[in-house]
């Protein structure tokens, strides 16, 4: 299978780089791929502007595309555009298509309310409709597309909140937060590659929803350090994400709570990280 990585940032190279060792061909593209590993093709564009840039002959397609930040412009000109570009660049029809999308789609919910894939999105700020804008483009031009919506990914050196709690920041303790662990994630989209008949909307998140001062305090006793003051002004919010459907399609997580991913992340660090764009949802 010659596999097209769109916006080949630091989790497409990890998917990249365990396709190659399984035979498969891959293409990264991205803006800058002078970096990437020598074992991949090389595609350079940027997909909100590829001019008259084509390929051909790719079998399958996984977009992951980072915004260089979380402001409304950038959302809209990584997501919705680049989409849109990468369509453009596409000169044959690949056989299975996969948008890594995020939790954020689903927008405000009330404190501690239950999202599945059912639960239909209200996205209400600029990102979240650049999100939800960009799944119905994947949708209408790609119908048997799937699309994971990533919580937040964490598990790899840099994580911004295991430096807060080493440097004191105050968190609200009462925010719900969801986190996928980097390796369920490539894990996730592997698997989607090769499955006869994929699902078409998964959630991406681990087994226990949490709220924010449970995470910050058992990574402070972890680090032995003193857990991170509480924002004790700030009321309850966030939602808890459901990943039932996920569990039924890839069985059992290797990550399935943050204790299990923080443990080994804490132990174990991954290594050196690809100098790559930032990834986007590091908790």
């Amino acid at each position: 299978m010659k596999v097209l990585l769109a916006g080949c940032g630091d989790l497409g190279t990890r998917l990249g780089l365990r396709l190659v060792r399984s035979g498969h061909e891959v293409v990264g593209a991205r803006r800058h791929p002078e970096q990437l590993p020598g074992s991949f093709e090389t595609l350079a564009v940027d997909l909100g502007n590829p001019g008259d840039t084509t390929i051909d002959g790719i079998d399958a397609v996984v977009i992951t595309l980072t915004p260089d930040d979380y402001s409304d412009a950038s959302y809209e000109q990584t997501y919705r555009r680049g989409v849109e570009g990468l369509i453009s660049i596409l000169t044959s029809r690949p056989k299975r298509v996969i948008l890594v999308s995020s939790t954020r789609v689903l927008g405000s919910a009330s404190p501690g309310e239950t999202a599945d894939e059912d639960t239909v999105p209200r996205p209400e700020s600029g990102p979240a409709r650049s999100l939800w804008e960009t799944e119905n483009l994947i949708r209408s031009t790609f119908p048997s597309a799937s699309i994971v919506r990533a919580a937040g990914i964490y598990g790899r050196e840099g994580s911004r909140l295991v430096d807060g709690v080493l440097s004191g920041r105050a968190v609200n303790y009462r925010r719900w937060t969801n986190r996928i662990h980097y390796r369920d994630l490539i894990r996730v989209l592997e698997a989607l590659l090769f499955t006869s008949d994929p699902p078409q909307l998964l959630h991406a998140a681990d087994s226990c929803p949490v709220q924010l001062g449970e995470v910050v305090g058992f990574l402070a006793s972890s680090l032995n350090v003193s857990p991170p003051p509480d924002l004790t002004e700030e009321s309850e919010v966030g939602r808890r994400i459901e990943n039932t459907r996920l569990r039924h399609f890839i069985g059992s997580l290797d990550f399935p709570t943050f204790r299990d991913g923080y443990r080994h992340q804490l132990r174990d660090p991954a290594p050196a990280r690809l100098n790559l764009d930032p990834p986007i949802n590091l908790v």
